[in-house]
């Protein structure tokens, strides 16, 4: 291994052991560099020899593995951060339509400021920002704690139970944002995972109840099985839009599984495989006539029902 390497690997696990919340066990070093145990004491030493007053140790319960941990603030004054980062950031906040987001953004630039003081210039980042432009998104404008979003992180990370409302507790695996932003959890008392819609939550509570998370659980495949946020059976599901919707049939992402093929006529076939029929449905009357559900059955039956409602619901008003 070169020199340069074994520097770029240090600078590398420093900032690991500042950025983790749970600490580092030696077999969490070896497996991300991909080296022996012993390659990975001895980075671990070099870097207590250096920032020895800086490191401090995790005790974990579940586990009683020995895990370290840079203390926060340590690596501030060797992270700079220059006047397009910023500009990077403001334009990144404008972008968001969430509005818990875009209050959460904006905290994490004022503290990158607080410690980045000498790099900042307001008068640079506006006259960055004077050559970039964003789009206002309709949706849905839930208002949301800061702070229970924090504890909901800290608890994540910690991998600690959140106990709701005083009465139920729950193992917090992750959080899903969408137009709406949901906390996914193991609900132990019906031993199955639940989701539950954040602004909803009246009172939460963070705990000193360590949980072992299901190591197969993976948040995104989870989300990925879904149209939209809820689960259910999966459909295999095929659309044909119109070829006057082709150019933006063709730049739109309805769904991971997507297969969008040119048919011969000129229009466009969308095939998926998700769950959420009211959710498919849903983003399909945003294309209005230019889309047909070819199948399931049981889906453009439901599509062609609702469309029938709102027709005669409309009716009735007139």
């Amino acid at each position: 291994m070169s020199a340069n390497k074994k520097i770029d690997e240090i600078i590398e696990l420093i900032i690991m052991l500042q950025n983790s919340y749970r600490g580092l066990t030696t077999y969490d070093i070896a497996e991300h560099f991909e080296c022996s145990k012993r390659t990975a004491e001895r980075m671990m030493s070099a870097i207590v020899e250096k920032y020895g007053a800086y490191i401090e140790t995790v005790q974990n319960k579940t586990d009683n593995k020995k895990r370290r941990r840079l203390k926060k603030g340590s690596l501030n004054s060797l992270i700079k951060f220059s006047s397009d980062d910023f500009a990077v950031l403001e334009y990144c906040k404008n972008l968001e339509k969430s509005p818990v987001k875009k209050k959460e953004i904006k905290a994490i630039i004022e503290k990158i400021k607080a410690i980045n003081p000498d790099k900042y210039s307001k008068n640079d980042v506006d006259e960055l920002l004077l050559n970039q432009a964003y789009c206002a998104h309709i949706g849905f404008r839930e208002d949301i704690s800061i702070d229970i979003l924090t504890t909901i992180n800290e608890a994540i990370l910690s991998q600690k139970q959140i106990k709701l409302d005083n009465k139920y507790l729950i193992n917090p695996y992750g959080l899903i944002y969408g137009e709406r932003i949901y906390l996914v959890a193991y609900n132990p008392f019906f031993n199955d995972i639940w989701i539950y819609r954040i602004s909803k939550l009246k009172k939460i509570e963070l705990t000193n109840n360590y949980f072992e998370k299901d190591e197969n659980f993976n948040i995104q495949e989870f989300s990925d099985k879904s149209f939209g946020i809820y689960q259910g059976e999966a459909m295999d599901v095929v659309l044909e839009f119109d070829k006057s919707a082709r150019d933006d049939v063709l730049e739109y992402h309805f769904h991971k599984s997507q297969k969008i093929t040119p048919l011969e006529n000129g229009n466009i076939q969308v095939k998926l495989r998700a769950s959420g029929s009211y959710e498919i449905i849903t983003e399909l009357l945003k294309w209005r006539e230019t889309v047909k559900v070819i199948s399931p059955k049981i889906l453009r039956d439901e599509y062609i029902k609702t469309v029938e409602n709102m027709y005669n619901s409309t009716k009735k008003e007139n």
